[in-house]
This record gives structure tokens, C-alpha cells and sequence, in this order.
């Protein structure tokens, strides 16, 4: 794979952090730190790894704004990077992440000041190009001068970090018979003690450790020994913690969190979180003795209190706090973390939830709010750094007293922002699906002229958190007993009540001039009528989150495959051939239903496919009322009883199946 490396450029820095260096003498860590001390917010600690020097997404920066211009804080670059959701670290002078084009996915090297790229590195075939969530996932590490990287298919690698060149690889989803990954392998290398740290969810391999010099199998564990055999593996990377002074390596697993030594991989503690399928993209959060752990699917969050030598026991559990892909933070005692209230976030509009500032030992939220959208957090300064999914880039005061704002702009527009953002010596650099851009925060008077010069602002936006919030409803994606009650009236009050007082009027014109056939228009009226409803009453009513008016069209469209089948049954072998086509037809508006759900990534909706069976033989009796019987009253009535048999047996089912 070396000729696909790109040319590097001439001019690297002789004093990159990156070239392995001398160990300085022990008096320079006192100068430095005396240096350090005299003049904070001058010198900030190096991003090595995703979530920041100590892992926990708390950086030691002073010297951050309070506020920024009424044009936003300067940006002093933007580049097109490609496809991906790594983020960017920072060492000395340069910026590592990862990304895909049409020849590959590839780790790239960054100039800090300018963005401009230094070398790629092809590393494997591209992610699902054309996919919803197409690129890498995992973010690059650098440690002692070498650049770590996972790419989402399970290729692990080991790149100089001055050239790019590579040093060895390795694919560990095909070497162990990885699980739990399937949506693209996310874990970010865990580089430490020289070894490289990574869940994997093989048999026996639950989590390996490979050296770090040229990638052999140091140890690798089942993950779990409490006779369950080997744990799959999920989205969240290995998290080093200190139990009184001793070292564990944390991984949560696709049902299991579990603690190994680092050294020789023996188990150290397990505790079960859930069974069957199960995802977890956040990280785990630490601050001694407290380990925090959140779910996805609103699976709520649990604080663990870590022992040394002793199992821990658990601290408290929570429905206030779920993640999905964000992760929360700890500082002074206190978890600012999003809550997410969807079930999984999506591209198409912000994630829903609210932001919460909690007790780490205790549990009790001291303050909430949806004014923010659904944001990753950064602590540094005082502050916290909210970056939000839909490219809003907020400023608030880090106090449980209460959610002080404190200033907001806009960085991206177009495209979701799902990654982590970055920041050193007052820079933050975050990315979008396909961009990459600096903004800087810190005093400008620091930055040289000409950076301000090429700099552009950041575009300040209106005060829309809650009322963006807002725009979508609050019971799209796991119902409660309540929203699907209101689906079923809202679907009576515009499907069949606009459709009746449609089919009345037909009746009203029609009974003198065509009493034998009134009862049949009347009865095609309310039915394309109550169809046309279904579909586009929410959007021209302007209620996205009523898109389940949209049961009420399916149902419309089997009743009239069920009574094509009931009329064939009276009638010559064209109406089989008729009726065999209409059931044809109704097979197709599923697969549109189904595709739509999809495209528009509304999972509940696969469930209102459910209740069809249930309804058949009600339906089948209702077609046969019609067409054996002519009052339109009795009609209604048996359609109504249907379709409620159908609605109901459809939402019990979405109910249950996406409960907490």
C-alpha cells in the first residue's frame, strides 16, 4: 500500500512534536511548568487522541473569549476534506484526521495555521459511498511520533506521523471474526504502555490488545467472564482509568461494561447492562470513584462506584440521561451531558432532548434546557462549548446554577455535525460531513496580522434553539400509549372526517341525478378522499411530527385490494385478473411506505405494517358488507371498526417494541 501514499510536502517543521526526540532532563519539566504557570492561556497541552489530552473532553486552555462580534468569531480557514465522521487531533504544528474519496479512505496530515494539506495516506476501499452515513468513523491517535488509525472496515494501522508512511496493519474484524460493528467499525485506537487497545467482538477476542511496535497479538480477552462466553463488541472505543492508583482499561460492549489490566488483560471487574441487540457509540465518562455509562434507544444512563480490588456497585440509574453518538463530560462533580430524546439522531433535522447539568454522585439534575439543539461538549476556560448537529457552534457559562449563554454563530449549514470538535491553543476545529474549518476563540490579539487578515466571520444566527426544537414534535420516534392516541384521532379527524363531509356532498349532488350509482361514487369519493388526506394533511397542515396521518392512506389502499378480492369472487376471471393487479398494486404502495420511512429514517413506521394481518378478517367483512349491502352509514361504520383494529394492533406493536 506505500505507492498510495501522496507527495509529502518539502518544508516539514525540523521541530514537529511528531519526530521522535531526546527525553529531556527532569529540570526542563520544572522550567516548563514554572513557564506554564507564569503565563497560562500562552501554551496550551497537545489533542493527542479524541476527547483530549485526559480522555474526558476537559481541556486545561485559559485565555478563551467571554463573548464574540456581532459577525462571530473568525474563521481562519475552511477546506473540503472528504466523507467522514473522525474528528481532527492537534500535535505541535499539525492536525491529523480521516476521511474518504472516491479511491479510498485515508488518514490525512493538516497544516494547524492554514488547513492545507500535507499527505494522505490510502488506506482501504471507501465506506459505503453512496450510504446514508458514508466514510470512517474512528479517530486517529498519535503517540511517540507514530499515527495510530481504525478505518470502518475493521483495517487497523500504524503510519509515521512526520511521512505518512506505513508501518504495519492489520484487519481485525476479519483476523478475529470481529461482532457488534456492522455499521462501519468506530473505535478509536487506545494507545498506552505500548500497546494499542481495541474492542473487537470476536470469539475470545472481545477486546485485544496488539503491540504497538509492529501490531502482534499482546493478549486478547472473551470480555466477560461470567459463563456468558465472548461479548460482541459496539461503537464505543477503549477508556483508560486510574481505580486507586492502579490502571484499568474500560470497555463497553455491546451488553457488557468490563475492566481489564492493561498489562496482561486479566478481567477485573464486569457489570451487565443489557441483553440481546444493543449499541454504544458514547464514550464512558470518569471522575474517581464514579464511572458513568450511557445508553442508546433512551436506554437512560448508570453510575457505577469503582472499588479497588472489589466489584463495583452501582451509584444510581437514570431515564434522565440517554446517548446515542455525543458523549457527556465531567467537571467539578457535575455531568453536562445531552439528553437525547429520539432514538437514534438523524440527518434530515436536529436531534430532540434537552441539555442537563447533573449531580455526578447523586443524580439530581440541577438544571435543564432546549435551547441548544442537540449538541457534542467541550469544556475549557469557564465555558462550555457546544457544537450542535446541524453546524451551530454555542458559548455558555460551565455552572450547575443554571444554563447562562453566553454567545452563538453558525459554522456549517447543509450537511450534519456529528463529530467531536477540538481545541487547542485557542483554536477549535471541527468538521462536517464533507468540511473541515478553524475557528478561533481565543483573544485576537494573539493571532498574527495576516491570519486575521485571510480570516472570514462566522455568520451570527437568530435566537431559534427552542423554537427550532419546536418546529418537530416531541412523539416522532418512541411513542407513548398518549401520541399514538393522538395519531388515531388526528388520522379521524382529517383522513375519514374530511373524506365523510366529502362523501356527503357526493351524496347530496348526486342522489337525484344518479340514484343507482350515487352510493358507489359516494363510497370512491371518501376513499381517494381519505387516501389523498392521509398523505398530505400533516405537511400542508404543517405538522411533520402528525406524519402518521399516514396510516390511515395504507389502510385505504389494503381496504381496496380486500374489496377487489371480495368483488372478484362474484365475478368472471377478468375481475381475478383485476383483482390480482389491485393486490399487486397494494404490494407496491408497502414497498413505497416502507422506502419512504426509510428515506425520511422514521423507524416507528415500519411498524403500522403490523397491524394489517390482525385487521383482515374485519376488513374482509367490511368489503363484503359493501358490496352486498347499499346503506353508506353501515359502511363507515365497518370501515371505521376495521381500520381502528388495524391502527391500534399496528401502535400497541410500535409501542412495545421501541420501549425504553
Amino acid at each position: 500500500m506505500d505507492d498510495c501514499l501522496t507527495p509529502i510536502h518539502a518544508s516539514i517543521h525540523p521541530l514537529l512534536p511528531c519526530a521522535r526526540a531526546r527525553k529531556p532532563r527532569a529540570g526542563g519539566h520544572l522550567i516548563l511548568a514554572a513557564l506554564l504557570a507564569a503565563a497560562p492561556g500562552l501554551m496550551a497541552a497537545e489533542w493527542p487522541h479524541l476527547r483530549g489530552p485526559t480522555f474526558n473532553a476537559v481541556s486545561g486552555e485559559t485565555g478563551l473569549v467571554e463573548s464574540w462580534p456581532e459577525a462571530g468569531p473568525p474563521v481562519l480557514w475552511r477546506i473540503r476534506l472528504g466523507q467522514g465522521y473522525s474528528a481532527i487531533i492537534a500535535v505541535g504544528d499539525r492536525l491529523y484526521t480521516q476521511a474518504q474519496e472516491p479511491a479510498g479512505e485515508f488518514v490525512a496530515c493538516l497544516d494547524g495555521a492554514t488547513g492545507r494539506i500535507l499527505w494522505k495516506r490510502t488506506y482501504d476501499w471507501p465506506w459505503e459511498p453512496e450510504g446514508d452515513w458514508p466514510g470512517p468513523r474512528a479517530t486517529p491517535t498519535w503517540h511517540d511520533g507514530r499515527l495510530y488509525f481504525a478505518g470502518a472496515h475493521g483495517l487497523v494501522g500504524c503510519l509515521d506521523a512526520a511521512s505518512g508512511r506505513l508501518l504495519w496493519s492489520l484487519n481485525i474484524t476479519k483476523k478475529f471474526d470481529g461482532k457488534g460493528t456492522e455499521y462501519g467499525y468506530a473505535c478509536s485506537p487506545l494507545v498506552e504502555g505500548g500497546k494499542v487497545f481495541l474492542p473487537v467482538g470476536g470469539e475470545g477476542a472481545s477486546v485485544v490488545a496488539l503491540d504497538a511496535r509492529d501490531g502482534s497479538v499482546a493478549w486478547r480477552v472473551p470480555g466477560a467472564g461470567d459463563g456468558r462466553g465472548s461479548e460482541e463488541a459496539s461503537y464505543s472505543p477503549c477508556y483508560p482509568i486510574a481505580v486507586g492508583g492502579k490502571r484499568q482499561i474500560v470497555s463497553f460492549l455491546r451488553n457488557v461494561v468490563v475492566a481489564h489490566d492493561p498489562a496482561t488483560g486479566r478481567e477485573l471487574w464486569v457489570h451487565r447492562w443489557s441483553s440481546g441487540y444493543d449499541e454504544h457509540a458514547s464514550w464512558p465518562v470518569y471522575q474517581e470513584p464514579f464511572l458513568l455509562t450511557c445508553a442508546a434507544f433512551r436506554g437512560g444512563a448508570r453510575v457505577l462506584r469503582l472499588k479497588p480490588d472489589a466489584a463495583p456497585e452501582l451509584a444510581w440509574e437514570s431515564r434522565e440521561l440517554s446517548h446515542d453518538i455525543f458523549s457527556s463530560l465531567i467537571l467539578d462533580g457535575h455531568i453536562y451531558g445531552f439528553d437525547l430524546h429520539d432514538l437514534q439522531p438523524r440527518e434530515t433535522r436536529p436531534g430532540r432532548g434537552r441539555l442537563k447539568c447533573i449531580e455526578l454522585a447523586s443524580g439530581k439534575v440541577r438544571w435543564e434546557t432546549d435551547r441548544t439543539g442537540h449538541v457534542n461538549i467541550l469544556a475549557a476556560d469557564g465555558k462550555l462549548l457546544l457544537f450542535s448537529d446541524m453546524g451551530e457552534l454555542l458559548l455558555a457559562r460551565a455552572t450547575p446554577a443554571r444554563y447562562e449563554e453566553l454567545a452563538h454563530t453558525r459554522v456549517f449549514s447543509g450537511q450534519v455535525c456529528w463529530t467531536a470538535p477540538t481545541l487547542r491553543d485557542g483554536r477549535l476545529y471541527v468538521r462536517n460531513q464533507s468540511q473541515a474549518a478553524c475557528v478561533y476563540l481565543g483573544d485576537p490579539a494573539r493571532l498574527p496580522a495576516d491570519a486575521l487578515e485571510r480570516a472570514s466571520p462566522a455568520t451570527v444566527m437568530p435566537d431559534v434553539g427552542a423554537e427550532r426544537c419546536a418546529v418537530w414534535a416531541t412523539w416522532v420516534y418512541a411513542p407513548t400509549l398518549r401520541d399514538v392516541l393522538r395519531w388515531y384521532f388526528f388520522c379521524l379527524g382529517t383522513a375519514f372526517g374530511i373524506s365523510a363531509l366529502l362523501a356527503l356532498a357526493v351524496w347530496l349532488g348526486l342522489r337525484r341525478a344518479l340514484p343507482r350509482n350515487v352510493a358507489w361514487a359516494t363510497r370512491g369519493a371518501f376513499g381517494l378522499a381519505a387516501t389523498a388526506a392521509g398523505v398530505a394533511a400533516p405537511p400542508l397542515l404543517g405538522m411533520e411530527s402528525s406524519m402518521f396521518a399516514w396510516p390511515a392512506a395504507l389502510f385505504m389502499a389494503f381496504q381496496a385490494a380486500v374489496l377487489a378480492g371480495v368483488w372478484a369472487r362474484r365475478y368472471s376471471a377478468w375481475a381475478r385478473w383485476a383483482a390480482r393487479a389491485a393486490l399487486s398494486a397494494f404490494g407496491g404502495v408497502c414497498w413505497g411506505y416502507a422506502w419512504q420511512c426509510r428515506s425520511l429514517y422514521i423507524p416507528i413506521g415500519y411498524g403500522f405494517l403490523t397491524g394489517l394481518l390482525p385487521a383482515l378478517p374485519v376488513a374482509w367483512l367490511a368489503a363484503r358488507h359493501i358490496t352486498t349491502r347499499s346503506r353508506l352509514l353501515g359502511d363507515l361504520v365497518c370501515t371505521l371498526a376495521a381500520f381502528s383494529i388495524y391502527f391500534w394492533s399496528s401502535g400497541l406493536f410500535t409501542v412495545w417494541k421501541t420501549r425504553p
